[in-house]
Order: structure tokens, then sequence, then C-alpha cells
């Protein structure tokens, strides 16, 4: 199929058509009844599988729901038939759509049909159908895989408003770190022992935030860094907790770097990437050990990059820098103007590269953003910041 095919096809079909991948047989069938009531056409529904994914017809599918189960093992091929699939992906967190959600006219129906609408390229979708579909680029339609967790909340409408929420958050964050710091040097005693003391710590760390397009960005950043640099990474996705590992695995085939998820007690290394779990605070202590601690709020992300970074710089303050890469919302945003504030970089993924731009561009838009760039200019930029910067 040609390229100005896909388009066409895109942009005429009016009824958002969903294919439905998930291990349990019965939460197909949830997912299903919600997806009807909301006037969206389920076109199929599998087992998760790498087999599955090949088989899917990709001439008529708008968007994939992916609804995986923490305990069920995939293989690695599964991971990679999904970001190299040429539909546009939703990672639904399986907890968030039982029973009580499939009723109809639930809050966390409507949610999830506006999720699969804004990925799929609809604009003010509702039950009568009656959308005007948006052609998204052929970057979009064909190239790329959107991915991006659901948030694990039924009743968003009991939540702040985005804004308020966020700020509350960093301000919450800002004070713990605060009083933790104060805590361990007054006192001067460890959280806990170690893991392991072998090793080094890291000496800078780049937080990397990325949310719908991120784990193709970040493929591709990662990609292109195949030397060793002094500074440690860790990656917030927004991603639902049942991927973590398969992506740290995934991510970790394409660079030099050693890619995990996020340990207690691991020492943060330098040419290490640590991806932040979504149901607890990640944290380096002085000494640079990770700490994972309990989430003291609920997010609307997960998991919330402004928290991450925020945790982060209070511990590292001029050593922490920032990447902004392909995202929906403005999450991060914060954190990075926190970032700055304390001497550190921010840089973010250019538009045209990004699947979705919007969180790059809101925080271009804040001001503190001193490059842009595509993921490869981004990796390039980096390996020749440290040629010259060996703080």
């Amino acid at each position: 199929m040609s390229n100005a095919e896909m388009t066409s096809v895109v942009a005429t079909s009016q009824q958002l058509r969903v294919a439905i991948f998930s291990d349990s047989d019965k939460q197909r069938q949830n997912l299903k009844q919600l997806l009807k009531t909301s006037g969206i056409d389920v076109v199929d529904q599998q087992r998760l599988s790498a087999a599955t994914i090949k088989r899917l017809d990709a001439e008529n599918t708008d968007v994939l729901l992916v609804d995986m189960d923490d305990s069920v093992e995939h293989e690695l091929d599964f991971l990679d038939e999904l970001l190299d699939s040429p539909i546009p992906i939703l990672f639904n967190d399986g907890s968030s759509t039982k029973m009580k959600a499939a009723q109809r006219d639930s809050d966390w129906g409507r949610m999830l049909t506006k999720k699969l609408a804004n990925v799929a390229g609809f604009t003010d979708y509702r039950h009568e159908h009656e959308a005007e579909r948006v052609a998204p680029t052929i970057e979009e339609a064909i190239d790329e895989t959107i991915v991006e967790s659901a948030p694990e909340i039924a009743e968003p409408a009991a939540y702040m408003i985005e804004a308020e929420y966020l700020e509350e958050i960093e301000q919450q964050a800002i004070h713990r770190v605060q009083d933790e710091i104060i805590h361990e040097q007054e006192n001067s005693i460890e959280a806990s022992q170690p893991v392991s003391t072998a090793g080094i710590a890291a000496r800078n760390v780049w937080v990397i935030g990325a949310s719908i397009g991120g784990p193709q960005s970040v493929k591709r950043f990662l990609a292109s860094i195949q030397t060793s640099l002094p500074v440690g990474f860790v990656l917030a996705q927004h991603i639902g907790s049942n991927f973590v590992s398969l992506l740290a695995k995934q991510l970790d085939k394409v660079t030099g770097m050693k890619v995990m998820a996020a340990k207690e007690g691991h020492l943060l290394k330098h040419n290490e990437v640590v991806i932040a779990p979504t149901a607890q605070r990640i944290t380096l202590d002085k000494q640079g050990y990770i700490r994972l601690k309990p989430m003291e709020c609920e997010s609307i992300y997960t998991p919330s990059i402004d928290t991450v970074m925020t945790d982060i710089s209070m511990r590292y303050g001029v050593h922490t820098s920032s990447i902004m890469f392909s995202g929906m919302g403005n999450d991060g945003v914060r954190g990075s103007q926190l970032i700055a504030s304390r001497g550190g970089r921010v840089w973010a993924q250019d538009a045209e590269t990004c699947v979705i731009s919007s969180m790059p561009d809101s925080t271009r838009r804040a001001g503190v953003v001193e490059f842009n760039g595509s993921p490869e200019a981004l990796a390039a930029q980096l390996i020749e910041y440290f040629k010259t910067n060996t703080k």
C-alpha cells in the first residue's frame, strides 16, 4: 500500500477501528464491551504474541489497544513486533479496566475512548461517530508506533486539574527530598544497606522524559551512543508497569550501555540507563544508590516525569540535566524548569521528528531548552558536550 493510499484511508475513515490484544479472555470481552458502548468498531481481538501481531490487518485498523498481564511471560520478539508495527498503539493498564470500568458510560470508558481517538488522529469523537479525522503525517501513519500508559485511576473527575496537580506534586517532592537530606545529615544514617558497592557512582545524571512515541525516539537516541560517557541516565517513560522489563530488554539490545529497570540498592554508574518504576518513587541517596519509595499521592502520569526530575535534581543539582522526547501533555515542564534553575542543561527533541510534540513543545515555551534536535542529533550533541565538559 502506497503512502498516498495509506493517507487517504486514514483521512476518510469515520468510525474509529480498534484491535484489542490481551492475555486474558475475560479482559478482551470487558474491553470490547467498553469500546462498543462508546461507538467504537472493534475489528479484532487476540491474545498477545508476536504471531498475532504480525497477522493484524494494518489497512483496516486505526489503533491497537494492548492490555498486558503481569503474571504472563512474554518473549522479546513480542516487543520487537510491537515497536515495528505501523499501527499506533495505546497501552492499557489491566487493573484500571476491570468490571466496574466496563459499565455503560463509565468515566474510564469515556477517558479511554478519548485517548484512543487522539492517538488515532480523530478529533471530537462522539458516540454518534460524528468525528473529523485529521490525517497524520506519513511518519505517524506508517513509520511510528505510539506507546502510552493509561492512568491507574478510574475516577478522573475526583482529581485536580492538571496544572494544579503537577504544582502540588512538585512542591511535595521538593519538601520530601529536603527533609530526607536534613535527616541524613543530622543523624548520619543510611536508609538501608546497599545491594552492591561495586563500581563508582555516576557524577552526572541526565533524566530522559518521554511519553507517546518515546520508546522509538529513545531507542534511536541510545543506538547512536556507542561510546563511553561520564553520565548515568534515568528514563521516565509514561508506560504500564507490566511493560517496563520488556522495554529495558529491548533498549539494551541497541546500545553499548547497560539498560535495566530500577532496583532498590543499585549504585547508578556512568553508561547505565535505569528505567523509573510506575508505582514507586525513584530517588538516589547521597552516595548514589537507588532508593525506591512509596508514592505518597496518586499521579495522573505513570511515572510522573516532573517528580522524577525533581527528586534527581534535588540530589545532584548542577550535575542533573534532562532531555524531553516525544509525548502528549506537559509533564516534565516544571521538572525541567527546576533543573535549569539549578544550573543543569535542558534539551528537547525537535517537533519534526516527534510522533506527538506537545511535551517538548511545552518545555520549549517555558524558555529553558538550550538545544533541539532529532534523537540522533541529541546523541551527537551529548557526545560533543562531554568532550569539553567533564564536570
